[in-house]
């Protein structure tokens, strides 16, 4: 029975670390958008060749694979969305909560990247249109840190707006 308990013990962990690797994984789909609007402004606006050097081999390269496939990525975010908004595969209401809230992020930094690519050129060029690039840039990192730091300790991520309206696309899903 001592075995059976370990066992039991060992594959409800191994659930738990996989339901939130999961729920952190969904992240990728606001990185990559943040990237894609604000990564080159951010990056190559420094002086910090390690930096510079960062953006040009990692994430300038998930940036371009965007850019060439934007329909195919949303495609696969809305076939996400759907499947956690309406619950048709098993999943633990936590980690849809978490996929939806993150796709939800996703959509903001999509709005405000394109209203940002229609501000003026001389506005985005200057300083106040680099630190507000970096300003977006930086508070979605942090959000993303935020929010996967408190879904591998397994508690709610809580963003302002975002976090109500994953609610109610959690509990829509139940009443399908």
């Amino acid at each position: 029975t001592r075995n059976f308990y370990f066992f039991s013990t060992m594959k409800s962990y191994l659930s738990k670390i996989s339901e939130r690797l999961i729920a952190i994984l969904a992240f990728i789909f606001p990185f990559t958008e943040v990237s894609y609007y604000f990564g080159a402004k951010v990056f190559l606006n420094t002086e910090s060749i390690t930096l510079k050097l960062f953006y040009l081999n990692y994430i300038a390269k998930l940036a371009s694979f965007y850019e060439a496939n934007v329909y195919l990525v949303f495609a696969i975010m809305v076939g996400v969305f759907i499947i956690c908004s309406r619950g048709t595969i098993r999943l633990t209401k936590f980690v849809r909560f978490n996929i939806i809230q993150a796709i939800l992020l996703n959509i903001v930094c999509s709005c405000i990247g394109s209203i940002y690519g229609f501000l003026p050129i001389v506005l985005r060029e200057s300083t106040l249109g680099i630190l507000l690039a970096n300003f977006l840039y930086l508070g979605t990192v942090l959000i993303m840190a935020y929010s996967s730091f408190l879904i591998f300790c397994g508690r709610y991520p809580k963003i302002p707006v975002l976090t109500e309206a994953a609610k109610l696309q959690v509990q829509r899903g139940y009443l399908d």
